[in-house]
Formats: structure tokens, sequence, C-alpha cells
């Protein structure tokens, strides 16, 4: 995992680098030579809260030789419970020296990164594999965080979490009113979206069209983004899909005799499947989306109006028209604007990317594999 992290996270890992959670022995593949010793110049860091699915930008840590002996570095050994969301890049800032040779009293740079995977605190250890007989242990840690939004028909946006407001359109005239809304995922931009197909951007959020020009037979309900936001879904209530920029059609309930419209949609976050959620809870599936749970069987006080994922794809939160929301698999519950004066809630939103974990492992994801056909469970 540590190769498709440092991959993502635009990292190149050289000098052998050992995978995460591996067992290699440093003597190994570097033996030991008298006189060497590797000290660093950080040896525990904190990165603090980071969304999950974001890559915090890297810590820098110089390595020294404090030895009277030339030392040799193969590679890092990732270990700890946390392994997978951190990744060493020995090339650095600037042009200092990669960290293969390292003469006595020189030094050269390594950078950490920090992708949290998951909620909660992470944690993972780095030792150089080194020609020394002690190499320094590395401590690093972070916490995985994340947020979400809700909507309303006038537009307003509420966040939660550490999602971030960065506007709305309670203060524009609407011709139809807002009923979805998706987010760029960066933590700086969202797209909301209406009945009529017309799309607007906050933040970041790029505008890649709209059914505002094409005649609908159902109203959109719903908008979720692609895992590269390189494009969009908007799906209407019969669950007719539409696809704008890079968006793919893993197919619809446009066919399908449903019990209670479509409300929402949400896509997986490897990029290849999408869930579209009734008034009811239902949940109905397609591509390599898992089912994780629903309201279908459950009394509610006012029909569901939207979901959102969780940034791994192992959970989600529905959300009623009331403001209540409703969390299953991983998703955390952060709070609701459930009894918000004169609010009539559309949509929910969560402000993180997918992680990349979830994009370069996907197949972790994927409870049965893809197709193009719905399966409804609740």
């Amino acid at each position: 995992m540590v190769a498709s992290l440092a991959a993502v996270a635009g990292f190149t890992l050289v000098g052998g680098a050992v995978d995460a959670g591996a067992t290699a022995t440093p003597s190994a593949a570097t033996p030991h030579v008298s006189g060497a010793q590797l000290t660093a110049s950080t040896t525990s860091y904190n990165f603090g809260p980071i969304t999950v699915g974001d890559i915090f930008a890297p810590l820098t840590i110089t390595l020294t030789n404090t030895g009277t002996a030339s030392d040799t570095v193969s590679g890092f050994i990732m270990g700890g419970a946390d392994a997978d969301d951190f990744v060493v890049d020995p090339i650095g800032f600037e042009n200092p020296p990669q960290c293969t040779t390292v003469a006595a009293g020189a030094s050269c740079t390594i950078l950490v990164g920090f992708a949290p995977g998951a909620l909660g605190l992470r944690s993972a250890t780095i030792i150089p594999s080194d020609s020394s007989t002690t190499p320094p242990v590395i401590t690093v840690e972070g916490t995985g965080t994340e947020g979400y939004y809700e909507t309303t028909a006038q537009g307003a946006v509420y966040a939660h979490g550490d999602a971030q407001q960065v506007g709305d359109a309670s203060g524009t005239p609407l011709v139809q009113p807002i009923v979805g809304m998706a987010t760029t995922g960066d933590d700086a931009g969202y797209w909301l979206v209406a009945s009529d197909g017309g799309v607007f951007t906050y933040g970041d959020a790029t505008y890649y069209g709209s059914t505002g020009g094409i005649r609908l037979n159902k109203p959109i309900v719903g908008m979720a983004i692609t895992a590269d936001g390189g494009g969009y879904w908007l799906v209407a209530s019969d669950g007719g899909i539409f696809t704008f920029g890079d968006a793919g059609f893993f197919g619809s309930t446009g066919g399908i005799h449903l019990n209670k419209p479509i409300v929402g949609m949400a896509a997986a976050p490897d990029g290849g499947g999408y869930w579209l959620v009734a008034s009811d809870g239902g949940i109905f599936t397609f591509g390599d989306a898992p089912f994780l749970g629903s309201t279908g069987g459950i009394h509610l006080n006012q029909p569901i109006v939207g979901m959102a994922p969780t940034p791994d794809g192992d959970g989600y939160w529905l959300m009623a028209a009331d403001g209540g929301v409703f969390n299953f698999g991983d998703a955390p519950f952060d709070g609701s604007s459930a009894g918000a004066a004169g609010a009539n809630f559309v949509s929910v939103a969560t402000d993180a990317p997918a992680t990349v974990q979830a994009i370069t492992d996907s197949p972790a994801l994927r409870h049965g594999g893809p197709g193009s056909h719905a399966v409804r469970r609740g």
C-alpha cells in the first residue's frame, strides 16, 4: 500500500522502500558498519486533525550521520497499527542528497506524508534500514476527522463536524428549489442543484453542465461528484441518470417500478459505482457500491431526502426532511439540524474526498462484482 499511496500523493519512493507493515530486518539488506550512526531531527510528531481523504503537507525530517563511518540506507521500514496512512519520500525539498549513502558528519532530508484512511487516532513508526546498529525510530501520528453539510430547498447550507461553509443560495432568487448537493472534497467548494437541473457552484467547484435546457420526464432530485472531481451525475425522481464531465453510467432505476420515488444519490469512492436512495430510505446499488443498511424497515417521522458516503466507502448517511441524520457502516454521527426553524432540508453531503486507500485498494471495498443492474435493499 505504501507505493500506491506514494503515487497518489505525488511522492517518489527510492532506495528500496519497504511496504507498510513489513518485518524486514535491516541487517539482511544492509550489513552493519561499526562507527556509522544515523540520528533524526524529529523522532516524534503529531500531524493533528486532518480530514479523512486529504493528504497533509509533508513533514521534513533531517537524518544526520553522527558516526565516524559512512552509512548506507537501503530503504525505510514502515510499521505500527496504521502504516498505510503514512508515506516516506527520501528525496526531500530543493536538491538535498538522496538518503542512500550518508557520509560521516553529513545529512540528508526525507519527507513524511499523512493521508488518514479512517476516523480517529492513526499512528505508525518509521525506521531507516541502514548500516548502523541502532537506527532511529520515528513515531508519527495524526487524527482523521470529517464532517458533512445539510442543504435546504431555499439554498441555505449548514456545516457540521469539520465541514467549512463557503457560501450558499439563501439570498439568491431561485426559479426552482434546491434539491441536492455535492462537494469538491477539499473543504473549499461544493455544488447545489435545483429541481430543473440547474447547477450552482461555490468555492472551487467547477461547472460541467446541467439539464436546465433539457425537457425532463421527472424532476432532478440529487447529484454526486466523480472520484477525481472531473464530473458529476444528476439523478431524477424516477432514477434516471444524467452524466456530465467524466462521470460514467452504471445503471439506473428508470425502467423499474418504484414503491417510492428516488430522492438522492451518492458515488462510491473508487468511481466504480453509486447508490440511489428512495424517500422511504430504501437503497439501490449499482456497479461496485456496497449495501450497508437502510431505513426501509424504520418508521420515519419525515421522508428521506438525501444521502452522502464516507470517504472510505464503508459507510453513508441518510438525511430526512426534518434534518434528522441516520448513519450506517462506519459513518459517524456528528449532529444534525433537526428542529431548525423554518428549514426544509433536501440534501446532505460529506466534506471529505475519497481516501487514497479507497482509490488504490478498491477491491477491498467491493461487495460483489460490478454490474449495471439495480439491487434494492430495505
